[in-house]
């Protein structure tokens, strides 16, 4: 038994030293990785996404406020779909005024962090 552990951990020995080899071979490739997005700092990252997702949430706003016109259009005098109607108006414009909020925002940040970062 002690014959078949001592072959078997020499074995395992040899092969654990085989497998290091690619390692030791491949260690000075270097690997370049392209930016596709044009983005070379996190304020450019955010500024990026922020103006993917007002791309996407202008013409949601736009739908939500046609909706709530076609919403008055056919309630026809029922208070109760009337109420809905204002409703949904009233969130669409929050919506938008939370779009302008933020661009806002993340312009007024944007130049506090270029006045700081000036020499």
């Amino acid at each position: 038994m002690r014959k078949i552990s001592l072959k078997l951990s020499k074995k395992i020995a040899v092969v654990s030293s085989l497998s290091l080899v690619p390692l030791t071979t491949f260690a000075g490739i270097t690997y370049k990785v392209n930016n596709h997005l044009n983005v070379n700092s996190i304020q450019g990252l955010i500024l990026a996404i922020l103006r993917i997702m007002i791309t996407l949430a202008i013409p949601i706003v736009v739908l939500f406020i046609i909706f709530a016109g076609f919403k008055y259009v056919t309630a026809q005098g029922n208070s109760q779909q009337i109420k809905e109607a204002n409703r949904a108006l009233t969130y669409a414009i929050i919506g938008a005024i939370l779009i302008i909020g933020a661009v806002a925002l993340t312009e007024i940040i944007k130049n506090l962090v270029d006045a700081f970062s000036r020499p």
